[in-house]
């Protein structure tokens, strides 16, 4: 059995992942990015902790936005509340490195969900009211997404 010193030796010699946001706060990146949903600051954020350093307040409000309408796009997906792990696998998003403002800015993202093809998703994405995402088929199962202004 592990006692409660050998858990906090090895959170200890082990710390989370986190992050310090554009408003001072420090979040975990296993933290959900908007309520209850299985998108993590991990998904969107840079491995280099250097570069999350570059992360604005305009990327972060950017980041926040796309991951709220990604959230609310799974809910509406067929399954959602049988779900009972992290459906998405995301493949790019932030890269405060990139010249273009499509991923600079972290208003884009790449990704797939499981048991999903990319054409699945784009045909609940189009039978949504009031959608603001933008989904591009990019292979079979991955597509891009992006907040529509």
């Amino acid at each position: 059995m592990t006692s409660i010193l050998d858990m906090d030796n090895q959170i200890f010699d082990n710390p989370p992942d986190k992050f310090q946001a554009p408003d001072g706060k420090t979040y975990l990146t296993i933290r959900a990015i908007v309520y209850d949903s299985w998108i993590t600051w991990k998904d969107a954020l840079p491995i280099d902790e250097a570069q999350r350093k570059l992360l604005t307040l305009e990327n972060f409000s950017n980041i926040t936005e796309l991951a709220g309408r990604l959230h609310k796009f799974h809910q509406s997906l067929p399954g959602y509340k049988g779900t009972m792990e992290p459906p998405f696998e995301f493949v790019l998003w932030w890269d405060p490195t990139d010249a273009d403002d499509r991923w600079n800015s972290g208003k884009t993202c790449r990704f797939m969900v499981a048991d999903f093809s990319s054409e699945d998703l784009l045909h609940y994405n189009k039978t949504r009211r009031g959608n603001r995402l933008q989904l591009t088929k990019l292979t079979s199962r991955l597509v891009e997404a992006q907040v529509i202004n």
